[in-house]
Parts: structure tokens; C-alpha cells; sequence
């Protein structure tokens, strides 16, 4: 890639991966932080400091040793068979969120239009396919034009459900928990776990492709500082009626309803391109993998397209179910990234004295 990214378009990278379906559709958020009521602000603050602390070290690594490789951004240890079955695992998990994001797309044209689970999978599985393909040039320039807009009406949405203060339509204590997430410590962990999975090779490749050591940062921290108060600001919003954010599978897309029709036509649609640019961002991640030719194009069409059947066992029980189980793996890769991390740092100061 020739073309160097500035501090906005790597936040716009940050934000775009982790801003898909279960975030943008307040389902995560409810989740992992709505549940426990006012406590899961304590867990959301708790996860952003974990995300800008991650996304700094995952730039320092890949900075460090020149490369966006899975493997080598996470293993500590010099082993080319450990990175590599580090890279596939977490391959392999980025190829699950393909079956997250159509079980997601199909969620909501469903939800919004009546339009059949089958069409709107089928569009975000296709839309990921044509991306995916070209490279990750392509990746960029798609979050380049799409996550701003995505980001403000966002932001409008929460900011108006917040205004209209809807009363409560049921009770306000006593939702249960993921079962794989039963406190909001354990809830605010998970969460961060589980969407730093997604962010390890944006991150990456981020930080290879900045104009810049001092861009790769300052857009790092300011992308996952914008998903920080994002996410505040969201839990804010769903709590205004806990027991309608509860009942549904896109809670925000319910409050935008609720607010103006035409609002939520547009909620809708921009939700709709929330969940194609986390689909394609690690449809991407997974596709890295995959060595380049023409077996590679026939993997990535058959993948999304098996990725897309599994989709249809819906969406909520995902969120449930498949996101706390990633995010445990996701805890362990974490604490690999840390020790690879201090291992780097302290190579890198061995040299410098050395060179003294």
C-alpha cells in the first residue's frame, strides 16, 4: 500500500471494526453492561481504559517489529509454528463473525422491513465478499467514506433517545446476565476481550500503513476513546427503558422508531452499514491467512457463503452465546499481547544501550 493514513483515518479504522451490529444495535451493549443497570458504567469506563491501553501496545508491536502478522503481534514467543497457530486461531475466529454479521443483517431487515432473514444475510455476505477481495486498500477507503457518517448519526440517535427521557415500560432491576458473563467485572472484561479480537489486525495494519510512529498513536488512542464515550453514551440510552432495550434483537433501532419514522429508516440504514464494515473489516482479518491466487478468491466466496447458512440461527443467541466463548479466548490472547509487548520493550532498550 503506497498511500500513508493520517490520525483521522486511523481512528475511522478503530471505530469502524468494533461499530458493527452488536455494538451500533445497542444488543452488546445491553448485554454486557445494560443488565447490571447504573453498575455497568463502571464496567464500560473499565473496558475503554483496557481498549487504549491494548491499542497503544499493538501499535508499539507492530511498530516495533515491522509487521502485521496475527501470529507475531500476539505470541511473545520466537516460534514461526506457535505464530502460526496463533494467526489461525484468531483467523478462525474472525471467519465466525461472518456468521455473526448476516445472522445480523438478516436481524434487521427482518425486524425493520419484514424483508425475509435470507435477503438481507445474503447482501451483507456479498457486500463482504467484494470488499474483502480488494485487499485491505480497499478496507480503508470503504471506513474512510462510511464510518463518519456512520459515527454521527449514531451519536444523533443516542442523543435524542436520551432528550425524549422515555419512561420505564417494565422493571428496572432484576435482568439476567449472560450466563457467561454473570458480573459486570467479568461483563466489562469479556466485552473488551472479545471486540479486541476484531481490532488486532486493524491495529496492525494501522500502525504499518500511518504516515507516522506519532500518527499511529495518536490515532489508536483516539479511536478507541471515541468508542469509549460511545459507548457511555449508548448505555445511557437504553437504560432511559430497560425493559423495552431488553425485548429486542436492535434495541437502538427501536428507540429510533420510537422517536420519528423517519429516523428510523435512516438508523436502519446507517445500522445496516455498521454491520458491513465490522463484517468486512474481519472477513479481512481472516483472509490474511490465506495465501494469495486463485484458490484464495474461491475460498473467500464458498467461506462467506457457508458463513451466511450458519447465520441463520439468529442473532440474539450469538451475542449471547458465541461472543462471551470468543471473548475468553480473546482474554488469553490478551495476556500474550502483554508479555510480547514487554518483551519487545525490553529489547528494544537492550539494543539502544547497546548502541550507547
Amino acid at each position: 500500500m503506497t498511500r500513508k493514513l493520517n490520525w483521522i483515518e486511523i481512528t475511522s479504522l478503530y471505530i469502524g471494526v468494533i461499530m458493527g451490529a452488536g455494538f451500533a444495535s445497542g444488543r452488546e451493549c445491553w448485554q454486557f453492561f445494560g443488565v447490571f443497570g447504573s453498575k455497568g458504567y463502571l464496567g464500560a469506563v473499565v473496558s475503554t481504559v483496557c481498549f487504549v491501553i491494548l491499542a497503544c501496545m499493538l501499535t508499539y508491536i507492530s511498530r516495533s517489529k515491522g509487521t502485521s502478522d496475527l501470529g507475531r503481534l500476539i505470541s511473545p514467543f520466537d516460534s514461526g509454528t506457535i505464530d502460526e497457530i496463533i494467526g489461525w486461531v484468531l483467523a478462525i475466529i474472525y471467519y465466525s463473525l461472518i456468521i455473526a454479521m448476516t445472522a445480523a443483517g438478516g436481524s434487521l431487515l427482518n425486524q425493520q422491513f419484514g424483508i425475509s432473514k435470507l435477503i438481507g444475510g445474503a447482501v451483507i455476505a456479498v457486500l463482504c465478499v467484494i470488499t474483502v477481495l480488494g485487499d485491505f486498500e480497499r478496507i480503508s477507503k470503504v471506513f474512510r467514506l462510511m464510518v463518519p457518517v456512520l459515527f454521527a448519526v449514531g451519536i444523533v440517535t443516542i442523543l435524542l433517545t436520551i432528550h425524549a427521557d422515555f419512561p420505564q415500560s417494565g422493571a428496572t432491576v432484576g435482568y439476567r446476565p449472560g450466563r457467561m458473563s454473570p458480573n459486570w467485572p467479568m461483563s466489562a472484561i469479556i466485552f473488551m476481550a472479545y471486540n479486541s479480537l476484531g481490532m488486532i489486525t486493524m491495529a496492525g495494519n494501522s500502525a504499518i500503513n500511518a504516515k507516522d510512529k506519532r500518527t499511529a498513536y495518536i490515532g489508536a488512542v483516539t479511536g478507541t476513546l471515541c468508542l469509549g464515550g460511545l459507548t457511555l453514551l449508548l448505555l445511557r440510552a437504553l437504560l432511559t427503558d430497560m425493559a423495552f432495550s431488553s425485548s429486542l434483537d436492535l434495541p437502538m433501532l427501536g428507540f429510533a422508531g420510537r422517536i420519528s419514522p423517519i429516523l428510523n429508516i435512516i438508523y436502519a440504514v446507517i445500522l445496516y452499514g455498521s454491520v458491513y464494515s465490522t463484517g468486512a473489516s474481519t472477513y479481512y482479518g481472516f483472509s490474511t491467512k490465506i495465501r494469495p491466487g486463485r484458490t484464495k478468491q474461491i475460498i473467500i466466496v464458498s467461506g462467506a457463503a457457508a458463513g451466511f447458512i450458519l447465520g441463520l440461527t439468529g442473532f440474539k443467541r450469538l451475542v449471547e452465546f458465541m461472543y462471551p466463548t470468543e471473548g475468553y479466548i480473546g482474554i488469553l490472547f490478551i495476556v500474550l499481547i502483554v508479555i510480547n509487548f514487554f518483551k519487545q520493550l525490553m529489547a528494544n532498550k537492550a539494543r539502544i544501550d547497546g548502541e550507547a
